[in-house]
């Protein structure tokens, strides 16, 4: 690791990127961990680090919460079997693997009785869409075990976020800190999902390089949360940073 970081620390001659190739993540050290997390908070734009596993519930909280989580390999193609056999058309196995991105235990709700995830989304957006952001909070918490609900209320909060007033968001965030950190987590790696498939560049006045930036902010912010920071103030200034998008 110690190698690692004195390459990474150079920019590249020829090449636009440098990339660092770690794995299996689960078996770095505390050590190695620790050397390496101050380097993935402040990387460099050149740099980036990739880190595989094959048990990522066994990689340090600290390291994976700085990452994201993609899957790939025969894992997804298990799971998209699993789907088939109990019934889930192409269309909702597509819907239903993009959970796995964020929980590794999101598909579990699906293997019992055979359940029709689109109408159930669509639904949620039927019941969601037009109500308050504070009450789609407390539907957030409502449904934090229910990975489908639990994505819409999300989806339909983060969409008004820019026009929500500040006091609130305020409120919003109190709400959800009374949630605890397990909706707190949620929430953030809702917020991420978002980014990465919804909110593209334009929104909220982000450039392309803004919304990296918030990115970062927020992958940090989960690591905050699990470092056991004041929930409230961390989900406040959370809430606030798209409204300095046009800053960016």
């Amino acid at each position: 690791m110690r190698e690692a970081l004195a390459w990474a620390r150079y920019a590249p001659l020829r090449g636009e990127r440098k990339v660092v190739l770690i794995g299996p993540a689960e078996r770095l050290t505390h050590e190695a961990a620790s050397a390496l997390l101050k380097s993935l908070e402040e990387s460099p734009p050149y740099l980036i680090y990739i880190l595989y596993a094959t048990a990522p519930d066994r990689v340090l909280p600290t390291v994976r919460s700085r990452c994201r989580t993609i899957w790939f390999g025969d894992h997804r193609e298990y799971w998209a079997r699993k789907l088939a056999d109990v019934g889930y058309s192409e269309e909702e196995r597509a819907y239903l693997l993009d959970f796995l991105e964020l929980d590794p235990d999101a598909l579990k709700p699906f293997f019992g009785e055979r359940r029709f995830p689109l109408e159930e989304a669509r639904d949620a957006e039927e019941e969601l869409g037009k109500l308050p952001p504070e009450e789609l909070i407390a539907r957030f918490i409502a449904y934090v075990g229910d990975p489908i609900r639990r994505r819409v209320a999300a989806q339909c909060f983060l969409r008004m976020l820019p026009e929500v007033p500040i006091s609130q968001l305020f409120g919003a965030a109190e709400r959800l800190a009374r949630g605890g950190r397990e909706a707190a987590l949620r929430f953030l790696a809702e917020y991420l999902h978002f980014l990465y498939s919804e909110a593209h560049e334009g929104w909220c006045g982000f450039s392309e390089e803004g919304r990296r930036l918030l990115l970062r902010r927020l992958s940090l912010a989960k690591a905050e949360v699990e470092a056991n920071a004041n929930l409230r103030l961390l989900l406040e200034v959370v809430l606030l940073w798209p409204r300095w998008g046009s800053q960016r």
